[in-house]
Formats: structure tokens, sequence, C-alpha cells
């Protein structure tokens, strides 16, 4: 990523001529990526953490396979920030998660405006701040679909009685299952593969750079297939304690996320068009109302039964999906 660029600023960095003077040394930060050191996503946060010394902070970042151990270690003060997914680090602030919210955001040029006006508006600054937390970048990781072992299933009705393996930590995930019909089976990152794979559970839902890594196709390849109606739009979010970086640092990393957004999402739209394309499932234009109806549902449900989503971040997500398409049911209907 910008070899060139991240050289220079490195060279100028080591002679003192690129970082402005350190308010606040010493940050650490904790970043999951499933490969580790190796990953897209940890040279993402090498590059910005280079770009972060011009502004006055000076960040050290440890890389971690295991999203809970960096989440655990963030929470024990282990380090000063932490690059997890949003339903992970939902009990801190669900402001912020809601942007992963059950088929609240369809396609990825409503994520990025979501992600543009979350860098730019100083209202949501305030409600990305909660405590001594704040969210300071997102970071698109793909469209999370259902896979299905049996590629008949394409409406919601046939989703009923199915196993469906669901992430122990998602508060989205029973509802989701229960207002399908479905069985939930808990799983997480480390055993949902094969346990697809293998047939313990009919469905399980992932995004597109997990499909290679998990060995995906191993489960669809005896006439499975991938719904293609997002249920879900995964993010990476960086969430720091404000008071250990500089004044000004949070608004600075938010933008420069989003400046980085088109680069982040070419990994995702790479992994999307290498799964091959007898596995997808193309869901009917006759047929989405019904995902949606059911989407919209357990928005609603998580909303105000289990305040799992944040109301007023629903709110904005159906005004962006509303002045994209306004003939959708919703939008006459306006539950959220």
């Amino acid at each position: 990523m910008k070899a060139v660029r991240t050289i220079l600023i490195a060279a100028l960095s080591a002679v003192g001529l690129a970082a402005a003077p350190v308010a606040n040394a010493g940050q650490t930060l904790c970043v999951y990526d499933p490969a580790g050191k190796a990953g897209n996503y940890y040279s993402l946060l090498n590059e910005f953490t280079l770009d972060a010394g011009t502004w006055g902070a000076e960040i050290e970042i440890k890389a971690y396979t295991d999203e809970q151990t960096a989440s655990k270690d963030y929470q024990a003060g282990a380090c000063d920030g932490v690059l997890a997914t949003g339903v992970r680090m939902q009990r801190l602030n669900n402001f912020p998660s809601t942007i992963e919210a059950i088929g609240a955001i369809p396609d990825y040029s409503i994520l990025k405006q979501m992600v543009k006006t979350l860098a730019t508006s100083d209202g949501a600054a305030a409600k990305l701040k909660k405590g001594e937390h704040e969210t300071v970048g997102f970071v698109p990781v793909g469209a999370a679909y259902l896979f299905v072992r049996d590629r008949n299933v394409d409406t919601v009705a046939e989703l009923g009685g199915l196993r469906i393996a669901t992430m122990d930590y998602d508060k989205a995930a029973p509802v989701l299952v229960e207002r399908v019909g479905g069985v939930m089976v808990g799983a997480d990152l480390g055993s949902i593969g094969p346990k697809f794979n293998n047939g313990g559970v009919d469905a399980c839902y992932m995004s597109a750079p997990g499909y290679a890594p998990f060995e995906l196709h191993r489960g669809l390849q005896s006439g499975g297939g991938i719904i293609k109606a997002p249920l879900a739009q995964g993010t990476l979010q960086l969430i720091v304690r404000h008071e250990k970086f500089p004044e000004g640092f949070s608004k600075k990393s938010r933008m420069w996320f989003y400046e980085h957004f088109d680069e982040s999402l070419e990994i995702v739209l790479k992994a999307e068009g290498d799964i091959p394309s007898k596995y997808w499932i193309d869901i009917p234009a006759e047929r989405q109302e019904e995902w949606d109806d059911m989407f919209l549902d357990v928005r609603v449900k998580l909303r105000d039964d289990t305040k799992a989503y944040d109301g007023q971040m629903l709110g904005v997500l159906r005004s962006l999906r509303c002045n994209k398409d306004s003939s959708r049911a919703e939008c006459a209907e306006k539950r959220e």
C-alpha cells in the first residue's frame, strides 16, 4: 500500500522532519487481523500510524489473530486502542456498532455515505464518544451473506428448521434465527467453518474475505450456495481511550479511514469476485421485499426489546436507503 510514500515518511520520521511534537507518547493499539502481521488490515494500520505521527501521536501496534483476545486486552487496559469488529465491541457503544444492523445497509455506496457522515459530522462525533471510549475509524470488511448447504433454500420461509451457526457474542443472531424459525447453533470464528463444512449446521453467515481462509467451498461443493441478500455490513472499528491521544486526533483519524475507504473496499470486492459464480444465489426482485420485511422486524425488535441497536442511527440509515430508493415499502411505514 503506497510503498514509496511509506518509505519516504518512515525515512523523514527517522530524522525528526515529518513528525509534529508528540503530545501523548507511547500509545498502543491492539489490531485484530485473521492473517496477523501478514494481513491487509495490519498493513493498513501500519500506514495509519505513520500518518498519525504527523498529528502528534506515537503509536505502536500489536497484531492479534484472535479477536476475542484483542478485545479483552483492550478492556483490561493492555492497550490504548483496539481494531475489532463493531459487533464485538457493541457493549462499549451501540451507536457506531449499529451500522452493522441486520439488513440496514444493502450496498457499499450507502456504507460509504455513512462512514463519511461519521467522519465529518460534529453531531455524530459526540455520539461516537461514550465514557472513556471513542470510535475513531471504520474499515469495510464486506457484506455478510448467508451460506447454505442446500442452494434450493432462497426464501425466508425455507430457513425454518435449519440449524444456523451464529456467533456467541452477536446479540442480533438469536433474534434473527428466532424470526425465521431456525435453530441456533453457537459458534465462533474458530469453529464456524468446520461446523458448516462437516454438516454440523445447515447454514452460516460470513463475508467474502472469510470464504477462502475458512475453506467454505467444502460446505458448498455438494449443492450449496450463497444467498445474495446482504445480512449486514461487517466493519472493523478503531476504538480508543480518547484521553490517551492528542487533541484533534479523533477527527483526523476518522477522516483518514474515510479517505482510505475505497482502498479497503478493493480487498472485499476482490474476495467477492474470487468466489465462483455458480455459488451465488440471486434473489428475484419480487422476493427481495420478503427479506427486507424480515430484516426490518429484527431491527425494530433489537432496538425496542434488547436495546442492542441505537434508534437514532437506525433512523439515519433508513433515510439513506429511502433517499436512494423511495419506492421501498419501509419509506411509507416509518417504523425506524
